[in-house]
């Protein structure tokens, strides 16, 4: 199926609409709020977050209403907000991203990435687990961790889930996105360091996804209950028998120990064993560790088959995980992720999932784009910041032909290109960051 701007904005809107029909679904007072009729509809007022820029409140209501006298204020627009479930977006996200069909796999699997990103807010100390006091010289913040799972091959999320910095649990979040996924499709999920939890593989392996997960490897001679061997380059299969009770409660209750026998200490979760639980669990793996070019090594944990995936395309498949980390980069500055407009948790979580529905409204639209046309000597993409306010123009009522314009600016694609990360004093940001819509 070929997408374009107006088809996407239609079946985004006619969502938005259909959701406006039962407001109180989404109402902080259900039967209560958005039963009177006012300019800031359920519907106008998703809208009109959905297409928000930096610029500030009052002037993006001038710009949703055309200027016109009667333009609702900003203090009407808050207060209409407040009224206003988090849940709405998080909906609209998940009915938008899985009414929208993938084309891209990965020898037969979708390719997902799972990673966090952390994003800060204005100083709201009411809310203890997100608040950070800061240091003398310093005002306070709140801090949000924001979990989500990228298709690498197409260039979307898939879900996301927001925690806050007290509360923090990526394994949790990464078990809680695979169990609530309806993709149908087989799986590869790749992850960096500290996603490397018995109970995380436990559920991907029931949820049938495979998984290559990077684990920490600093001169690392032991890991899930095994030696690994003194080598730089080994690619080493693990099987183990996981339980709760020592090898001497077991033995007191006369169950055999069985051979490989690893056990969980109690305060390790792990939900198919409960503390003090006589079961066992066994899992098997490969643990590979590979050599890079500078000489040091990465060692990577995985349940693909060793026929299929050996050691080097094991190396090229890893490599692709950074595309969520480029991902995060786009949704936060060329989105305009990091321009929030509130400084209530709620609030705040509106926003997220807002800037999630437009990064996936643009890169389904720049689907259709034929990045093949013209010459060049290299392989060329899509200017995504130009996708962005394009999407955002025809989400706002401006209709153009949208795959005409990305096809006329692509860039391109020099992946050999590396530059050293620069080291940034204080918070400000770039005018190069400007959000696109």
């Amino acid at each position: 199926m070929k997408y374009t701007a107006e088809g996407l904005r239609d079946t985004l809107l006619s969502m938005i609409e259909e959701m406006g029909n039962h407001p109180e679904r989404y109402a902080k007072n259900p039967g209560k709020d958005f039963t009177r009729r006012r300019s800031l509809t359920l519907p106008a007022l998703m809208k009109l977050i959905l297409t928000m820029d930096e610029k500030s409140v009052w002037k993006g209501l001038l710009g949703y209403f055309g200027n016109e006298i009667d333009t609702p204020s900003a203090g009407a627009f808050v207060q209409q907000r407040k009224k206003l479930l988090p849940r709405a977006f998080s909906e609209l996200f998940h009915r938008f991203t899985d009414a929208l069909d993938a084309p891209k796999r990965f020898r037969g699997y979708r390719l997902l990435a799972v990673d966090g990103t952390s994003l800060k807010s204005t100083s709201y100390p009411e809310d203890a687990d997100a608040y950070r006091p800061g240091t003398e010289r310093q005002h306070g913040w709140n801090l949000y961790h924001i979990n989500a799972l990228y298709d690498l091959e197409n260039g979307i999320y898939t879900d996301a889930l927001v925690q806050k910095e007290h509360t923090k649990n990526e394994d949790a979040a990464l078990c809680e996105m695979a169990g609530r996924s309806a993709i149908p499709e087989p799986v590869i999920l790749l992850a960096d360091r500290g996603y490397e939890a018995y109970n995380s593989f436990a559920r991907l392996e029931q949820r049938g996804w495979k998984y290559l997960i990077r684990l920490k490897d600093r001169n690392r001679t032991y890991a899930y209950g095994i030696t690994l061997p003194d080598q730089p380059e080994f690619d080493f299969p693990v099987r183990v028998t996981l339980g709760r009770l020592t090898v001497r409660q077991l033995e007191r209750r006369g169950i055999p120990v069985p051979e490989a026998y690893c056990r969980l200490p109690n305060q390790v979760p792990f939900d198919d064993l409960e503390p003090g639980s006589a079961g066992f669990y066994l899992f098997s793996a490969r643990i590979v560790r590979l050599l890079l070019h500078d000489g040091s090594t990465e060692t990577l944990i995985t349940n693909l088959d060793p026929d299929q995936f050996p050691p080097d395309v094991l190396r090229s498949l890893y490599a692709r995980r950074w595309g969520i980390e480029t991902s995060f980069r786009q949704l936060k500055y060329t989105v305009g992720m990091v321009h929030l407009h509130s400084k209530r948790p709620e609030l705040i979580l509106q926003e997220i999932m807002s800037a999630f529905i437009i990064f996936n409204f643009a890169q389904a639209a720049a689907w259709g784009v034929d990045t093949t046309r013209g010459k060049s000597k290299y392989k060329r993409r899509v200017n995504f910041s130009d996708a962005v306010y394009f999407c955002c123009r025809v989400l706002r009522g401006v209709l153009f032909d949208v795959i005409r314009f990305l096809e006329r600016n692509l860039l391109p694609c020099r992946p050999d290109r590396s530059y050293p990360r620069p080291v940034v004093a204080g918070n400000r940001i770039s005018p190069v960051y400007v959000p696109a819509r």
